[in-house]
């Protein structure tokens, strides 16, 4: 009897160790819209920077248009459109960035303020990016509030730094580089 017991407790454990679920969503995060809240990727979306110093010269970045592949909807974002970033946004707050065939998360939305995660291009170029919430951005007679920073750093490379800027409701408002750093002008939203 003690042998029968011990044997349905072991299976029992067994059983109930393989039914977990081994998803790539987070665990205690409910679908959200942060994504598209804080970045609106819409056909038609158009955003003008300016580069630190020079505010009278104007870039612009738009998203071109959307396709699909393998059921999947994407966005082609980017000043123009052969250098487009291809970018796709899903359900739980996460962009993706499609880099040699493959998803690479970009902008993780559903991380909490000082929390980290990694963007990887490479084995050279694994980001770890720290974001940072409830932020309040002014420049030249604006003022964007509860935005939303992402810091990427390669510890083991110096000038690869990058950090962007999201306000809610608007997209990027700040890009910086080792290069440059480009401010929001205006923007046209669908």
């Amino acid at each position: 009897m003690m042998q029968k017991l011990l044997f349905c407790a072991i299976f029992a454990a067994l059983v109930f160790a393989c039914n977990k679920d081994n998803s790539t969503e987070p665990e205690t995060k409910t679908p959200t819209e942060d994504s598209s809240f804080f970045f609106p990727l819409e056909v038609g979306n158009i955003w003008y920077y300016y580069e630190e110093g020079h505010s009278d010269a104007t870039q612009s970045v738009r998203v071109w248009e959307s396709i699909s592949l393998d059921d999947t909807t994407y966005f082609l974002h980017g000043n123009k459109l052969a250098y487009a970033d291809t970018l796709h946004q899903d359900k739980w707050g996460r962009v993706y960035r499609r880099f040699n065939g493959k998803n690479l998360l970009w902008l993780d939305f559903s991380v909490e303020d000082g929390g980290t995660f990694h963007f990887r291009l490479s084995e050279k170029l694994d980001y770890l990016v720290t974001v940072t919430r409830q932020l309040t951005i002014e420049y030249d007679g604006q003022k964007f509030e509860n935005c939303i920073q992402f810091d990427f750093d390669v510890p083991t490379i110096k000038t690869e730094e990058e950090t962007i800027v999201l306000a809610p409701d608007v997209g990027i408002i700040k890009h910086v580089t080792v290069w440059n750093t480009k401010y929001l002008k205006s923007w046209d939203l669908q």
